[in-house]
């Protein structure tokens, strides 16, 4: 017998051993196996994504995510955390763009005052909604070291003036919960 002879004869035993031996069939335990597998690999990535990534896969959070480029800040988000995220929409952005008359390149340019706006968004704690529903007229204290009144009303829960649209979206290195306006620092 050749080698080629031998090898068909090898795939058909290991066709039949699976299952696998006409066309249009399938061996439904490696199938399932296979999707079982790629779910728990998924769920493992998704807790290896650290705010930023898991910021950027909710899909309504670009101009946050570029401001906090502009601000120079990415750097840090992707460290070890616990972070607490308030992140505005893109909606809240353009809403915030609009009332104070500047354009998108005007307000990302970067500098001390978009730094102290992200950092206002930003608290070096895990703080999830559990923990937020209690705070009731207490504060947190932002990275900018600025304090970001809570107020609960019962089940929604406000941030600086800002309410909580979506709670505990959760990262590597912390929870991000998003808000439908762009906070601004209380005036020093």
């Amino acid at each position: 017998m050749n080698s080629r002879a031998l090898l068909a004869l090898v795939m058909i035993a290991l066709l039949a051993a699976c299952g696998g031996g006409g066309e249009g069939t399938t061996d439904t335990t490696v199938e399932m196996m296979d999707d079982t597998s790629s779910t728990e690999m998924m769920d493992e990535e998704m807790m290896s994504e650290d705010v930023l990534a898991v910021a950027e896969a909710e899909g309504d959070l670009g101009t946050f995510l570029t401001a906090i480029d502009s601000a120079g800040l990415m750097e840090d988000l992707h460290g070890e955390g616990p972070f607490t995220v308030f992140a505005p929409t893109d909606d809240a952005f353009d809403k915030y763009l609009e009332s104070s008359g500047m354009t998108q390149e005007e307000a990302l340019a970067g500098g001390e005052m978009l730094q102290s706006i992200i950092g206002y968004h930003l608290v070096s704690m895990m703080e999830d909604s559990a923990m937020v529903m209690t705070m009731d007229g207490d504060s947190l204290t932002t990275v900018g070291g600025a304090p970001l009144e809570v107020t609960v009303d019962g089940e929604m829960v406000m941030v600086g003036g800002a309410t909580v649209l979506r709670y505990d979206i959760e990262a590597s290195n912390g929870v991000i919960h998003v808000i439908d306006t762009v906070l601004t620092p209380p005036q020093r």
